[in-house]
């Protein structure tokens, strides 16, 4: 999922960071701003100052769909990869 980093209403982009956790195999990130953590999948965040709000999805005319790394890496080089190694751990036990 992708999400717009500004809640609606906003003028404010916020800055999101990885917080190192997961909730059931989805990225919890935080904002800087608030320290409120968000969930990959919904753009709900979980807990903080902005616990209840909720991110806006982003449309298929902003966002970019199913593109391969060597294609990306290309368009975007200072990309980086997170990897969970715990998650990939938990989804291969199931």
């Amino acid at each position: 999922m992708v999400h717009e980093r500004k809640l609606e209403g906003a003028d404010d982009v916020m800055e999101m960071r990885v917080s190192g956790k997961v909730q059931d195999g989805n990225l919890i990130m935080y904002d800087k701003a608030t320290d409120s953590e968000w969930l990959q999948e919904t753009g709900e965040a979980l807990s903080g100052e902005q616990k209840g709000a909720r991110l806006t999805e982003l449309d298929e005319t902003k966002r970019t769909l199913n593109v391969r790394w060597v294609v990306w890496s290309k368009q975007h080089p200072d990309s980086q990869v997170l990897f969970c190694d715990h998650c990939e751990t938990e989804h291969s036990k199931k």
